[in-house]
């Protein structure tokens, strides 16, 4: 867990102004402690993420939230494709082989 103040001090370009107005916007999501935000690794990331697109890319604010909107939707997929391998790896020797058949099949088409 990182304090606000932590949080600035490790992204040094970063301001109180920037990380409210995207806990604002919902780009990032702390908890509460104490009366004080606390920002979970994923956030402190995320920050990272938003000051290169707003600082070195020069992105405004809407195009930051299409921009994490695309990223969240890609690591959503990607937790999705994991799962969905899971439940195949865990099926029986053959309902994997009519799987692999059928994935063959629609890349040849």
């Amino acid at each position: 867990m990182t304090s606000l103040d932590d949080l600035l001090r490790v992204h040094g370009r970063l301001t109180t102004v920037h990380v409210e107005r995207w806990v604002a916007r919902g780009l990032l999501r702390p908890s509460a402690e104490g009366g004080a935000w606390v920002f979970e690794t994923v956030d402190v990331a995320r920050a990272r993420l938003l000051a290169e697109l707003v600082g070195e890319m020069g992105f405004d604010d809407e195009s930051v939230e299409t921009v994490i909107d695309l990223v969240d939707q890609v690591h959503t997929l990607r937790r999705q494709l994991h799962q969905l391998g899971e439940a195949i790896g865990r099926q029986p020797a053959e309902t994997r082989e009519a799987i692999a058949v059928a994935l063959k099949d629609l890349r040849e088409r």
